[in-house]
């Protein structure tokens, strides 16, 4: 027990110091050299000799460092199947993700659902293809988490509790907890406290040192989490569709239809397996599909619902 409380703690420290990196100095977008394989968070640098490329930012799932990582391998596949030139564009958080791929900083976003939605309200973005997990499905549940010997058991039992979230304009770290919490008779004013961490990760080392007595995260890193003993699933949401990658609005058809062919070819679990890093820890594990727009009609009643339209 005391190995794995020191644990939690050595992993909780690592996850401030790099989320105190990526924050420092407000800084607006920093653009990766995909030629050069970090290793570091520190290695980190604006690249102004990318200009030439498409450029793909993303939400913040896991940690900076570990996107980063697993995204330059995907760009890899990228180029050698439409021989473009590829570069990753980090944003601190979602709004600046919306934002770069809205105004074109960006041409390619890999994006939740409620972020698309956001960025086609604001800027007339468009979702390209659809994500797919391992088992071939477009769509994902929510699990809400409590730590490991929590005397939590049940969702109504977070009456006067402090609650950690994802992003404020994140589908599973904040949409879809908040829902499920509503159906069991929890609304946010009942919350003792509730923070927006950021990202998924960050939801979940809130949720371990303690600042909050539960959180909202994928399914399949809470699976993970269980099963390695740090945490205790205390609900799963419905299914609703998968985030994806989106355009933008601006970007000819012939190169965002070449791009779109070589997502829907690609296999992640077969034929183009080797050469990733870790794609397994994404939404996208199984490769990608065609998008249907209905898909998403019940997130949008939802940002309406809490008023996310609103928040300018």
């Amino acid at each position: 027990m005391k190995i794995i409380k020191k644990s939690v703690v050595i992993l909780g420290i690592f996850l401030f110091f790099v989320a105190a990196l990526c924050c420092r100095h407000e800084e607006e977008v920093q653009k990766i050299d995909l030629d050069k394989r970090i290793s570091n968070i520190s290695q980190l640098k604006r690249t102004i000799e990318k200009d030439k490329a498409l450029t793909f930012c993303f939400d913040l799932r896991l940690t900076p460092q570990e996107d980063i990582r697993i995204y330059s391998s995907f760009m890899d596949y990228l180029k050698k199947e439409t021989g473009f030139d590829f570069a990753l564009l980090f944003s601190k958080n979602y709004r600046e993700t919306i934002e770069n791929i809205g105004t074109g900083k960006a041409q390619f976003a890999i994006i939740g659902g409620l972020s698309l939605l956001k960025a086609e309200r604001d800027y007339g973005v468009k979702m390209l293809v659809k994500s797919l997990d391992k088992a071939g499905k477009g769509s994902y549940r929510t699990a809400i988490i409590t730590k490991k010997g929590s005397p939590l058991n049940k969702l109504s039992q977070l009456k006067g509790c402090s609650f950690a979230f994802g992003s404020k304009y994140s589908t599973r770290g904040h949409i879809i907890p908040r829902y499920m919490l509503e159906k069991k008779g929890v609304l946010i004013t009942d919350l003792e406290k509730y923070f927006f961490t950021g990202s998924h990760r960050n939801c979940v080392n809130t949720v371990l040192t303690g600042d909050a007595c539960a959180g909202g995260i994928w399914d399949s890193l809470a699976f993970n989490l269980e099963q390695k003993g740090y945490i205790k699933i205390l609900a799963f949401s419905d299914y609703y569709p998968s985030g994806g990658i989106a355009v933008n609005k601006d970007v000819p058809l012939e190169i965002a239809g070449k791009v779109k062919t070589a997502m829907l070819l690609f296999d992640p679990l077969g034929k183009n397996k080797e050469g990733l890093i870790d794609w397994s820890k994404t939404e996208m594990s199984g490769g990608f599909t065609e998008v249907v727009p209905q898909d998403y009609d019940f997130l949008k009643k939802m940002a309406i619902k809490y008023k996310l339209w609103e928040d300018q």
